[in-house]
C-alpha cells in the first residue's frame, strides 16, 4: 500500500511551493492524477518515485518511509519496489528489448530471470520482438516494452508518467487497460499521471490538480 502525508516540494530558487493532498492507494488499486501542465503532477510523480526529496512530509510503501532513504539504500528500494513507466522510452539502444529488461533486474540487485522477462513480454503481446533493438519498435511497441521493463521486477508500486499522450484512441485505451490489468495481477498499487482526459472513466479514484489548489476527488 502507498500512503503519503503532508507532502510538499519547492524547486530551488523559485517561489511556488507545491502542496499535495494525502494519498492512499492500496495493493491492486489504481489512481489517476489528472491535471494541466504547471499543476505539479510530474513533480508529485517524481516525489512518489523517490527521484525528488520532499521539503516535508512522508511517502510510505508497505510501511517504509522511503522519502527518508538516501544514496544506495534508496536506489535499491526503488529498483526492487517501484516500476516506472516514463513518458520517453529510455532504453539502452545497444541492447535488445529483452536485454534491457534483464539490465533492470541487475540494476536492482536481483538475479537474471530470462524466462520471467520473456513471460512479461509475452503477456504484453511483444514476445516476438524480444530480440529487436528498441529503435526497431513502433511507438506503441516501445510503450509496451517500457511497461514490461517496469513490471519485470514485480514491483509493489507502478508509476506511469503520461503513458498514453503519444497514442491514438485505440492504443491509449489498450495501454491503460494493460497497466490496470497487470497491476491487479501483481497486487501492485498503480498511479498514472496525465493530462489525457480520455483516461478519466477508466479509474474510480481521480485526483484533479489545478495550478493553484490541488484537490482530491472520487
Amino acid at each position: 500500500m502507498l500512503t503519503t502525508h503532508n507532502l510538499t516540494y519547492s524547486y530551488p530558487g523559485t517561489n511556488p511551493v507545491f502542496r499535495f493532498p494525502d494519498l492512499t492507494v492500496g495493493s491492486a488499486e489504481a489512481c489517476l492524477l489528472l491535471g494541466p501542465s504547471g499543476a505539479g503532477k510530474s513533480t508529485w510523480l517524481h516525489l512518489l518515485a523517490g527521484l525528488l526529496t520532499p521539503a516535508a512530509g512522508s511517502t510510505f510503501l508497505d510501511g517504509t518511509d522511503y522519502a527518508k532513504l538516501t544514496g544506495g539504500a534508496l536506489d535499491r528500494f526503488r529498483g526492487r519496489n517501484i516500476g516506472l513507466v516514463l513518458q520517453r522510452a529510455y532504453f539502452l539502444e545497444a541492447l535488445t528489448v529483452k536485454e534491457n529488461l534483464l539490465i533492470a533486474r541487475r540494476s536492482a540487485g536481483l538475479p537474471a530471470d530470462e524466462e520471467g522477462a520473456h513471460t512479461v513480454l509475452e503477456q504484453l503481446g511483444i514476445g516476438p520482438l524480444a530480440a529487436r533493438r528498441p529503435h526497431q519498435l513502433s511507438i506503441g511497441e516501445q510503450q509496451r516494452a517500457t511497461i514490461a521493463r517496469a513490471l519485470v521486477n514485480h514491483p509493489k508500486l507502478i508509476l506511469a508518467d503520461e503513458p498514453t499522450s503519444a497514442l491514438d484512441n485505440r492504443n491509449a485505451a489498450r495501454v491503460s487497460s494493460l497497466l490496470r490489468q497487470r497491476a491487479a495481477e501483481l497486487g501492485a498499487a498503480l498511479v498514472v499521471v496525465t493530462h489525457d482526459q480520455r483516461l478519466r472513466d477508466d479509474y474510480s479514484t481521480v485526483v484533479e490538480l489545478q495550478p493553484s489548489t490541488p484537490q482530491q476527488t472520487y
